[in-house]
């Protein structure tokens, strides 16, 4: 018993130092994960607007003067305004 009393400060100090850099491990870890989740969500945003962008300028535009949306409501099939 002697023997661990003689070692007991390095031992609590390694023990500190390991679950140290444990921590920091798993700080380094879970803020990686989080910003590679908003990178992806912002990418899927920018896509998603692209996306609607697109859409809104396709129902806008029409050969003959005349919006996709004002021949809906002439219509009636028109369910969303």
């Amino acid at each position: 018993m002697a023997i661990w009393l003689r070692f007991k400060a390095y031992i609590i100090a390694f023990v500190g130092i390991i679950s140290s850099v444990v921590a920091i491990y798993w700080a380094g870890r879970t803020q990686g994960y989080n910003s590679a989740e908003q990178d992806v969500r912002e990418a899927d945003n920018a896509q998603a607007r692209k996306i609607e962008d697109v859409a809104d300028r396709v129902r806008r535009s029409d050969g003959d003067n005349h919006t996709a949306i004002e021949r809906l409501s002439k219509l009636k099939r028109l369910r969303d305004l």
